[in-house]
């Protein structure tokens, strides 16, 4: 899989396609989870896009460093 940029996006990389189970659930690509040190039991947020053509997956530590700077 090669990983395309997109300047329209931001800088938003596009590195695979998933596809939804019955269950509705989607595996995140190994690549990806080695890249962004994903692994079994993180918990990550899920952002429904305003335009509510797709989402956004942020991992809870991220977010936890966010709040720690308001916090401080």
């Amino acid at each position: 899989m090669t990983s395309k940029s997109d300047s329209s996006n931001k800088g938003n990389q596009f590195s695979s396609w998933v596809t939804v189970s019955h269950k509705g659930q989607v595996a995140i690509p190994v690549d990806i989870r080695k890249r962004l040190n994903i692994n079994v039991g993180d918990r990550l947020l899920v952002v429904v896009r305003k335009d509510k053509d797709g989402i956004n997956l942020i991992k809870s530590e991220a977010l936890s460093k966010v709040f720690d700077t308001f916090t401080k």
